[in-house]
């Protein structure tokens, strides 16, 4: 019975996913699914309690055959490792070139709201696919390229990305066994490169754990310089200062306002001006927040063979 339901329900995703290509899934109406089906609507509904949920589970099927034809050639005994990668992207490209027209139909009608698919499982899927890759590249090349399995994957995955939104381009016919084959071309190169090179790791393999710290509401947020800057000048006006201390503190905020918005601040100007700032009493809690606030600025405009490098970015005061 249980294998009746489950046959009975992948025929209804198929029969929908079809459907969905050829008219969309704003038009289709989930009578004209069951119809195709040989069901009533009732008995659909016994499998999916909405079309927005087979919208979902059409999505979590797609991902699933995937998902499974991809592993399945992990364990072919007769791929070498660099073998197995190339014939799974050759099944990546094969599969959207087959759901190409009902994503694009998808596409078309997409409305705002929530989206068709769920957000935590992706961010899981998406961490596992990282350490996935992140072995498969180590099988490859051997335990060195490791440092650099992250960045390798951002490259390789935006390159793929740009292939198959190719696939969806009227007219444009992209051979997908000759595009594996220059993916993989590709990847010997860059890997050839780091290695020969071996720059520090601008991301770290261990940087994929904290990324599921992206979605949580609780993480605190820091706030800007420029919102701390614009705190302390309404502080400065309510506190009991020494007039000439106010206008010092005052002019040392705005220049550093300003020096905020260079295209590259000066550390040097910035560490000066908080200088100014640093023995106002009443104002201890919010030169804290500033100061760490603008070392996070600072720490993002590192220019090689510029003023700003290692520890040079300390603000000291």
């Amino acid at each position: 019975m249980a294998d009746k339901t489950a046959e009975k329900r992948q025929q209804i995703l198929i029969t929908a996913m079809q459907l969905f290509s050829a008219k969309g899934s704003s038009v289709t109406s989930m009578q004209e699914i069951a119809e195709v089906c040989g069901m009533s609507k009732g008995s659909l509904y016994l499998h999916f309690k909405s079309k927005e949920e087979l919208e979902k589970s059409i999505y979590e099927h797609i991902a699933s055959r995937i998902k499974d034809e991809i592993l399945r050639v992990d364990h072919d005994p007769l791929l070498a490792p660099k073998e197995q990668l190339r014939k799974q992207t050759e099944v990546l490209l094969i599969h959207f070139l087959e759901i190409r027209e009902f994503l694009l139909k998808q596409f078309h009608d997409q409305m705002p709201g929530k989206p068709p698919f769920d957000k935590e499982n992706m961010r899981q899927e998406m961490l596992a696919a990282l350490q996935w890759f992140n072995n498969k590249l180590k099988s490859i090349y051997g335990p060195e390229v490791e440092p650099y399995t992250l960045e390798i994957g951002m490259f390789m995955g935006s390159m793929l990305g740009s292939y198959i939104r190719f696939l969806f381009m009227p007219g444009f016919h992209l051979n997908v066994g000759i595009t594996a084959d220059h993916q993989i071309q590709l990847l010997d190169d860059i890997v050839a490169s780091i290695l020969r090179r071996r720059p520090e790791p601008l991301i770290p393999m261990e940087a994929v754990g904290e990324l599921g710290q992206l979605c949580q509401t609780d993480i605190p947020k820091q706030r800007h310089p420029l919102i701390v800057i614009k705190a302390m000048k309404t502080e400065l006006k309510k506190i009991q200062v020494e007039p000439d201390v106010r206008e010092d503190a005052m002019e040392s905020l705005h220049i550093m306002e300003k020096e905020l918005l260079a295209l590259q601040p000066s550390r040097a100007v910035l560490k000066g001006m908080l200088a100014n700032l640093e023995e106002i009493e009443d104002l201890e809690a919010l030169f804290t927040e500033l100061k760490g606030t603008i070392v996070t600025v600072l720490e993002s405009y590192l220019t090689p063979g510029g003023m700003m490098q290692g520890n040079e970015y300390k603000l000291e005061t």
